[in-house]
């Protein structure tokens, strides 16, 4: 079985999440110990060593991101809960973390860990330089500068200003570097053209999202195509051709 550890400063929420843990996953998860503040919760993972810890954000002593900063490595998987938090909810999805929002769903806990079981026998949840990244992305709160790509192999960080250009490969997603390097990730296309669109980029295309920093030119004929600066030339689609003037004149 799997030792779990919850660690959230309200009693409810803490008996509330281990009977669902317990109704649903009675032969995967052990749940060795809970902690209600930053301070047992270190002291909990000194002591039981857990595999996975449910940890949630905010904490009267702290939050789960001073812990993780305290502990330096994480030979553990993390799945987070919290009440809604803008810049944590961001910095989860940027970073590819399984997390949960309070009131806790059934079916959303369900997923989210029969997930992270599925995938612990080929890999871990996370590692070290993702929870880096996570933790810096949560501090940069004006302006998130990382992603992390998840793929079948673990996952892929990269730079948000590096990005060229994204190009859907059916539930792929194809990513194109200024330096030319290119990276697969294992999430669709229609989650980044979200998730990035309030940085710049702009989806021209049903299966393409470019940074319209890169872009160097405009082309009406054939329908209409844009050239990025690395040189390749893209077909714009006719729907989303005026926006896209909106933009870029």
């Amino acid at each position: 079985m799997i030792r779990t550890l919850i660690i959230d400063d309200e009693k409810d929420a803490r008996f509330l999440l281990r009977n669902q843990l317990e109704t649903h996953f009675p032969n995967e998860l052990e749940i060795v110990c809970e902690a209600y503040n930053v301070e047992s919760g270190l002291e909990a993972i000194r002591i039981h060593t857990p595999e996975l810890i449910f940890l949630d954000i905010n904490m009267p002593d702290g939050n789960g991101f001073d812990l993780l900063k305290e502990l330096g490595t994480y030979p553990f998987d993390i799945i987070f809960v919290t009440a809604y938090d803008e810049y944590a909810l961001q910095a989860f999805e940027f970073s590819a973390f399984g997390y949960l929002t309070k009131p806790i769903h059934s079916e959303k806990l369900k997923t989210t860990v029969a997930q992270f079981i599925e995938r612990k026998d080929r890999e871990r949840f996370a590692s070290d330089d993702q929870v880096k990244v996570l933790i810096e992305n949560y501090a940069d709160k004006s302006k998130i500068k990382k992603l992390v790509l998840p793929n079948n192999k673990g996952f892929e960080v990269c730079e948000i200003e590096d990005i060229l250009r994204i190009e859907s490969d059916g539930n792929y997603s194809n990513f194109y570097l200024l330096n030319e390097d290119r990276f697969i990730s294992s999430k669709t296309l229609g989650l980044y053209d979200t998730l990035l669109a309030p940085y710049g980029f702009f989806r021209i295309h049903q299966s393409t999202v470019i940074n319209m920093r890169y872009v160097k030119g405009f082309k009406k004929a054939g329908g209409g195509t844009v050239q990025l600066t690395d040189g390749s030339i893209h077909k714009i689609s006719r729907y989303r051709k005026d926006d896209f003037l909106q933009k870029f004149l």
